[in-house]
């Protein structure tokens, strides 16, 4: 039984905390590297970072985003995502990445214009694959979970406008 007991507290996962407080290697991808006009920036900010800018449509433009650099984010473990962060504007989505080719899908959960600052829970198994921003029907599963190689921050919406998104923690759990 002791060895069971130690067993299950090995299988439990530890939740995954990204605070924001270094963000050096993060940075910023619009539309631009496929000719649109988008711009976006990000700002260290006492609570995280600030992520704004324009989206354009001109040119096929139509997003900016804001991205970790390539590394294993194996999510295998975890059920939720903790998300404390306030948005205007454009709406803002966190973007998990399976592939370095742009085309393949992704996936993504939108998330909504808030007030001030709100800390919000999303269901990983609620989670959808998009493809070029349009939904392909698949999952969130396990085997996509444990296959994570980039998040990051995108502007959710296909319309021209202003946006503020500033995200003080990202917290798998």
């Amino acid at each position: 039984m002791k060895y069971l007991v130690i067993a299950t507290l090995l299988m439990i996962t530890a939740p995954m905390k990204i605070s924001f407080t270094e963000v050096s290697q993060w940075y910023i991808l619009n539309d631009g590297v496929m000719g649109g006009l988008s711009q976006g920036k990000a700002n260290k900010t006492e609570e995280g970072v600030l992520f704004s800018g324009t989206v354009s449509l001109e040119n096929n433009g139509g997003f900016s985003s804001f991205r970790s650099p390539w590394k294993n984010f194996d999510l295998s473990g975890y059920d939720e995502v903790v998300i404390k962060y306030k948005s205007e504007g454009v709406r803002q989505a966190l973007v998990m990445e399976t592939d370095r080719r742009w085309w393949i899908p992704n996936f993504k959960i939108s998330l909504p214009a808030t007030e001030g600052w709100e800390t919000k829970t999303f269901q990983l198994d609620k989670v959808k694959q998009y493809r070029l921003g349009n939904p392909t029907g698949g999952d969130f599963d396990e085997d996509a979970r444990q296959d994570i190689i980039r998040l990051g921050f995108i502007t959710d919406e296909k319309r021209e406008g202003e946006f503020r998104f500033e995200v003080a923690s990202v917290e798998f759990k």
